[in-house]
């Protein structure tokens, strides 16, 4: 039985808070999961295309092979193909500022049963065919900046010095390598 464990988003651009996130993921399952960083290629609202995505994931120290495009981060049918939904389980890790976005664990369908989505527990864990759990990990600043929306927010104002700076501090593995 296998345990996948992805981290779903958008990562318009991927930062350090996102390896941040990346590096508690990688603490917690460690190597007895597989781990992953699912993302689309959407560009409809922001103009980050897949690549330059994973571009800046590998930068910032995720693995080769654990940031894969997907059509839908929270349906990642790329990932969890190559898996058996009735005998492996899979975990959706995110932050904690992300705790009230959808979508939510523990809702219920118009039946009234239980939905996909539920909070992770110690009970252990039911296939993939049946739930998908979700848990919440730590939000880390850098820079003063805990999500990606401050930094679009931010970029235009900067200077070109400012802008030398703040990548150094949104990338912090590349600080060296200037």
């Amino acid at each position: 039985m296998a345990n996948i464990v992805i981290m779903p988003g958008g990562f318009h651009p991927f930062h350090a808070g996102h390896a941040a996130l990346y590096n508690s993921i990688k603490e917690k399952y460690g190597p007895s999961s597989d781990i992953y960083v699912a993302a689309s290629d959407n560009q409809k609202e922001r103009p980050f295309p897949f690549k330059i995505k994973e571009k800046l994931a590998q930068i910032s120290g995720v693995q080769p092979g654990e940031f894969v495009q997907v059509k839908s981060p929270f349906v990642p049918k790329e990932i969890t193909d190559k898996y058996d939904p009735d005998k492996d389980s899979i975990v959706f890790v995110r932050s904690e500022k992300d705790r009230n976005e959808y979508p939510k664990p523990g809702m219920t369908k118009k039946d009234g049963s239980p939905g996909y989505f539920q909070h992770i527990d110690s009970a252990g864990l039911q296939p993939f065919s049946k739930v998908g759990y979700m848990d919440y990990l730590p939000v880390k600043e850098f820079a003063g900046i805990t999500s990606a929306t401050q930094i679009r927010d931010a970029w235009p104002k900067l200077n070109d010095d400012e802008r030398a700076d703040f990548v150094t501090h949104i990338y912090p593995h590349i600080s060296d390598n200037e």
